[in-house]
């Protein structure tokens, strides 16, 4: 879910906001459905998703478990994601590069390779209409609607943050 506002934000034991769960799903510590399968999950998300952005509900329901299944919760792992666009890294592969050569941990290596961003004059607009038409094919919505969930998710990534 959207998780750009702390009201968004579900809450730890101790009170603080949980860096990786929505409200829906969890509050003081703890899922508030601990036995809810993914499947089950992506439904409930999906069905939200489609009215926030007009997703066809089958659509949906497929980004959503796509999305979700890097969660540490599915995925019995932290995922870490690209701080640029947002891609998942779930493989070595996947992760750009340092100046050194290593790995980084925080972009893919579409964004940053050596140390550098590849596209180091990209700004968040120009981003957003690079994204959003993949995602309005994707999901099958208009490029109105693409625009504005790219808009939202960048606005949640390091890159992009004001």
């Amino acid at each position: 879910m959207p998780m750009s506002e702390d009201e968004h934000l579900g809450t730890e034991a101790n009170g603080t906001l949980s860096k990786d769960y929505c409200v829906y799903c969890y509050r003081d510590g703890a899922f508030t459905e601990p036995e809810i399968t993914i499947d089950e999950m992506a439904k409930r998300c999906g069905a939200i998703m489609s009215q926030l952005y007009d997703i066809p509900v089958k659509n949906a329901e497929r980004f959503a478990r796509e999305q979700i299944s890097c969660l540490k919760r599915w995925a019995g792992k932290e995922v870490a994601f690209c701080g640029s666009c947002g891609m998942p890294l779930l493989r070595d592969e996947d992760a750009g590069t340092e100046a050194d050569r290593t790995r980084s941990t925080a972009y893919c290596t579409y964004c940053y390779q050596n140390g550098r961003f590849t596209e180091p004059d990209l700004t968040r607009e120009q981003a957003i209409g690079k994204y959003a038409p993949m995602m309005a094919k994707n999901l099958d919505i208009p490029l109105e609607k693409a625009q504005e969930m790219v808009r939202q998710y960048l606005s949640t990534l390091p890159r992009w943050q004001e």
